[in-house]
């Protein structure tokens, strides 16, 4: 365990003083994707501002909008109102705002294999809080992407889940 956060430790302490700027939420979220074995565009970082949740990773998710933390079908939002982490291994099946789905982005991981929108669905997902001192800060995303369960990978385990609300604990304090 202390191995796995040592990269996140690292950037933590070098993030907190700009905050979760577009560069740092891009470190972060390859660090992440390298972490738990998926692509940086199956990785999203939202921040917590006046009750809503801002995408900051990826960015261009940014100006697409805002989620509202009253929203009765988004994961980030139950997570953010809950702080309880979890993980869906069978997210096609949930009711869940699609919206941002449909957005392409980017991805720097995946080199110049461009996969097709039937590929690029988000089938299992861990979204966990974002917790400091004052309370929710924001909610990290992890997902598996694909045209189905069995080819998104394996599922998401108890102990992936612990080891990310672990990493989410030690990137607070770029939360500001």
């Amino acid at each position: 365990m202390a191995s796995s956060a040592l990269p996140f430790n690292q950037l933590a302490e070098q993030c907190q003083a700009a905050g979760l700027t577009n560069e740092n939420a891009a470190k972060i979220a390859l660090e992440l994707s390298k972490s738990f074995g998926v692509h940086d565009d199956e990785v999203a970082i939202y921040k917590l501002e006046q009750a809503q949740l801002r995408f900051v990773y990826p960015a261009k998710l940014s100006n697409v909008g805002m989620i509202p933390l009253n929203h009765s079908s988004s994961v980030a939002a139950r997570t953010a109102n809950t702080k309880r982490p979890e993980a869906i291994n069978n997210f096609p099946q949930m009711r869940h705002a699609s919206v941002f789905e449909s957005v392409p982005v980017d991805s720097k991981t995946r080199g110049n294999q461009k996969p097709d929108r039937a590929a690029m669905v988000i089938q299992k997902m861990m979204s966990v809080p974002v917790v400091g001192p004052a309370g929710v800060l924001g909610v990290i995303q992890i997902s598996r992407k694909g045209v189905s369960q069995q080819a998104a990978g394996v599922d998401f385990q108890p102990g992936d889940l612990q080891r990310l609300v672990s990493v989410a604990n030690v990137l607070a304090k770029c939360f500001k």
